[in-house]
């Protein structure tokens, strides 16, 4: 009799281990789940904001400084860019051909700086970070991230690795190269940063910080602060 209750007394305290573990195990797949539609509802903010056509040149520029010397011929016809400009952006709205973006495979790693970034551009709300650990990347599944209908996403490594990612023998337009970094959130889970950036190029292309916070319900992009430029 001593030993059956021995034995019901260490199987009811394995079903308990067990349970605990299970709860353990279901909570961290709760939390990553949790970043991971967070980082999904906010990605066509995001690849709005980060976007740049590369088949539209950049603005016109303002016209020269009226006390340049007069010895220097400069014909400046402001209003004709702007038209040529405008065109141009107009025909690119209508165009529906499918604009590539190639998408980093895995999460980035978060950095101290963006922790303590995170801290100070909310610093009127005093949050304090989550401690919950987000080193570890995640493979990002592309069908999970809605975006605009002029968009296609594809894996970054289905292009070559180096600098002839931006070679123009595709049967594509190959827009640009982006990504998305593990979420940082706060104890509330309110408030969050991550790092992304928009590459267009051998030598175009930035990377910043992306402040995002709930606001009426919703994840909105606050700022997006550059850190890096090329």
């Amino acid at each position: 009799m001593y030993i059956n209750e021995h034995m019901a007394t260490k199987l009811t305290f394995v079903i308990i281990s067990i349970f605990l573990l299970l709860i353990s195990c279901d909570k961290k797949q709760t939390d990553l789940e949790f970043e991971k539609s967070v980082a999904n509802e906010i990605f066509p903010a995001l690849l709005d904001s980060v976007f740049h056509d590369t088949r539209l040149a950049p603005p016109p520029p303002p016209p020269p400084n009226s006390e340049w010397s007069d010895s220097i011929a400069i014909k400046w016809d402001e209003s004709k860019m702007i038209a040529e400009y405008e065109k141009r952006k107009a025909e690119l709205e209508k165009d529906t051909t499918k604009l590539v973006i190639a998408i980093v495979d895995s999460t980035y790693q978060i950095n101290e700086r963006a922790k303590k970034e995170l801290i100070d551009f909310y610093k009127d709300f005093e949050i304090e970070l989550d401690t919950l650990n987000i080193k570890k990347s995640y493979k990002i599944n592309l069908t999970d991230l809605k975006h605009a209908d002029k968009f296609k996403l594809k894996y970054r490594s289905e292009f070559p690795a180096t600098s002839k990612v931006w070679k123009n023998d595709y049967d594509f337009h190959l827009s640009g190269i982006t990504g998305f970094s593990r979420i940082q959130f706060d104890q509330t889970k309110r408030f969050g940063v991550m790092i992304s950036g928009f590459g267009c190029g051998r030598l175009c292309g930035f990377s910043g910080l992306v402040f995002i916070r709930k606001f009426n319900g919703k994840w909105i992009i606050d700022k997006i602060k550059v850190t890096a430029i090329s």
